[in-house]
C-alpha cells in the first residue's frame, strides 16, 4: 500500500489521507449553505460557507470557518463580528455569486445582496434568508489553511414561513423537504 501524507497546520502527517481524497469523502457529508457578511456599503464583504456550525447554547456560540487567505479574515478581525444568513433552497444563484474568490466586495457585494438591511451590530443581513444571526467575535483560531471564530449570537431571525434549506452534497446544490 503508498504511503499517504496529509498537511495538519503546516506539517505533514505520515500515512494519513491526501488532501483530495478527504475532500472527495467530506463532499459526501451534505451541509447547509450560508452567506457570511461583514459591514455595509463600501466595506461589505460576504462570502459562501458551508462550514457553519452551532457550539453552545450557553452562551449562544456558533462556529465559521473562513479561509485564512481570503478577504472575510481581515474584515472580520477589523469589524470584531459578523453576520450569518442560512440560505433557503431558492437562493442558489445568491451563493454562487459569493462562492468565488474573485467574489465582489463592497458596493458590488451589497447590490449583489439585493434587499439586505444592516443589523444591530452594522452588518448586512439578507431577508429571503431562513435564519439570520448577528454575532460578535468570541474566539479566533487557527485551523490550517482556514481561520475559525466562535461568534457569540447576539440576535436572531427566523424567516416566516420556514421555506426548505439550501443544501450542498457531492459538489452540487440540493435541497430538502421541508
Amino acid at each position: 500500500m503508498a504511503t499517504q501524507t496529509a498537511r495538519v497546520e503546516g506539517t505533514t502527517v505520515p500515512d494519513g489521507p491526501a488532501p483530495e481524497a478527504f475532500k472527495e469523502a467530506m463532499g459526501l457529508f451534505p451541509t447547509g449553505i450560508a452567506v457570511i457578511t461583514v459591514g455595509q456599503g463600501a466595506d461589505t464583504e460576504a462570502m459562501t460557507a458551508s462550514s457553519v456550525t452551532s457550539i453552545s447554547l450557553d452562551p449562544i456560540l456558533v462556529l465559521v470557518s473562513v479561509n485564512a487567505g481570503g478577504r472575510l479574515v481581515a474584515a472580520i478581525d477589523g469589524a470584531g463580528g459578523f453576520g450569518v444568513n442560512i440560505l433557503s433552497q431558492d437562493q442558489h444563484e445568491l451563493s454562487r455569486r459569493f462562492a468565488t474568490r474573485d467574489r465582489p466586495s463592497g458596493l458590488a457585494a451589497q447590490r449583489l445582496l439585493g434587499s439586505a438591511v444592516v443589523g444591530q451590530g452594522g452588518h448586512l443581513l439578507v431577508p429571503e434568508a431562513l435564519v439570520s444571526l448577528e454575532c460578535t467575535t468570541e474566539h479566533r483560531y487557527p485551523g490550517g489553511d482556514h481561520v475559525l471564530y466562535l461568534g457569540l449570537v447576539r440576535a436572531l431571525r427566523v424567516a416566516d414561513p420556514v421555506r426548505p434549506p439550501l443544501v450542498y452534497h457531492r459538489g452540487a446544490y440540493t435541497g430538502l423537504r421541508a
